[in-house]
Order: structure tokens, then C-alpha cells, then sequence
């Protein structure tokens, strides 16, 4: 399954391709869901942040050019990122980029309690840790693990650079 390193076990690399690919699915669906929504926008999350980055959050959401900026790249930056995830190709740019958006998401609304020590949200009680920081984390282990190298186009990228490294050395 895995071309360039025998030293994962089948299991594993199974693992790396199914979170790589299910990653990439979730961030592509929410781009298109953004792109077909008409009246879509950012400026109502950016308009409610919080935490440590907040008001430059809000800034964004009261400057229209900014947002309109801000606007077309998380729904391109979401949409391209993961299907670039989902068929393995350039898959350690395309999780570094999804780490990032996906952790400025995180940053805009971070579970910090205001008054109290627990963050009451829809799906529960948090503290600090939601499941945008669980998937921002989960892009950087895409990144930093060779999860194209599994039933990915990236395999076919690497062969290339193989052959053409072989033909132009001595």
C-alpha cells in the first residue's frame, strides 16, 4: 500500500490515508457549502470573536474589502484544501494551509470561560479544547507524517523526482 516507507504496518498506513482523506473531506465540504450558499459570509463568526485575537478579528468583519478577501479565501482555502487531502496530492502544503486556517478559526472563538470555568457550547461543555483545535492538530499530523506517500498522487510526484533525480545524477 504504502510505496516509500515499509516501515509503517499495514494498519497503520491505513489509518494515515483514512484520516488524510477524511480530513480533506470534512474542510472541502464546508467550502462547498460556503460557495453554494449565496449570501454566505465570515462577518457574523468574525463579528463574535473572542479570546486573545478578538478585536483584530472584528476589524476584519468592519473593513468590506478585508472581508470580501477574508471571505473568498476560506471558502476557496477550504474547498481546494481538501480535495487536494482527499487525493494525496501535495498533501503536506495542503495540511500546513488547512492547520492554519483551521487554527485561526480556532482562534477567533477558543472555549475561553468569561465568568466561570466551564464554556457551555451546542454539543456540550469545554474547556480550552474543542473540535476545532482536535482538527487543527489533526491537519499538523497530516503535515508532518508522509501521508501522501499512502494511496496518494504524491506517490506518483515522488517517483518522478526519482526518475529524473536518477537520470541528471552521475
Amino acid at each position: 500500500m504504502i510505496v516509500k516507507d515499509s516501515s509503517y504496518s499495514l494498519l497503520q498506513q491505513i489509518t494515515l490515508a483514512l484520516v488524510r482523506f477524511l480530513a480533506g473531506w470534512h474542510l472541502c465540504y464546508q467550502g462547498l457549502g460556503k460557495l453554494r450558499e449565496p449570501d454566505w459570509s465570515s462577518k457574523g463568526y468574525l463579528s463574535s470573536a473572542s479570546g486573545w485575537l478578538g478585536a483584530s478579528f472584528q476589524q476584519i468583519a468592519d473593513w468590506p474589502a478585508v472581508l470580501n478577501l477574508t471571505d473568498f479565501l476560506v471558502v476557496w482555502g477550504l474547498l481546494l484544501t481538501g480535495l487536494l487531502l482527499m487525493i494525496g496530492l501535495f498533501s503536506r502544503i495542503a495540511a500546513t494551509i488547512g492547520f492554519v486556517l483551521v487554527f485561526l478559526f480556532f482562534l477567533a472563538a477558543p472555549p475561553i470561560p468569561v465568568m466561570g470555568f466551564i464554556v457551555s457550547g451546542p454539543e456540550g461543555f469545554e474547556f480550552l479544547v474543542n473540535k476545532t483545535l482536535i482538527e487543527a492538530l489533526l491537519l499538523l499530523v497530516i503535515a508532518v507524517f508522509p501521508a501522501g506517500q499512502v494511496t496518494g498522487l504524491d506517490i506518483l510526484i515522488s517517483n518522478w523526482r526519482e526518475k529524473r533525480q536518477s537520470i541528471f545524477s552521475p
